[in-house]
């Protein structure tokens, strides 16, 4: 893969994840994977991020839980 190729879908992952952070107001782990795949998706219009990004809360559930030291 061109190193201009790699570089833009680091840009657009970098974006989507401040979408997210932004919208959600923290950082959320699924929100790496999430931002992959819409990256891979040509999905980059922040209405589009937050859509996609409810859409994949409901469908990939937290499946751990912090516990208190």
């Amino acid at each position: 893969m061109d190193w201009k190729i790699r570089q833009d879908r680091q840009d657009d992952r970098t974006f989507i994840l401040e979408t997210l952070i932004r919208h959600e107001g923290h950082l959320d782990n699924r929100m790496y994977v999430c931002a992959d795949y819409l990256v891979s998706n040509g999905t980059t219009e922040p209405d589009d991020v937050r859509s996609a990004w409810a859409e994949w809360k409901r469908e990939n559930p937290e499946n751990y839980t912090l516990t208190p030291l």
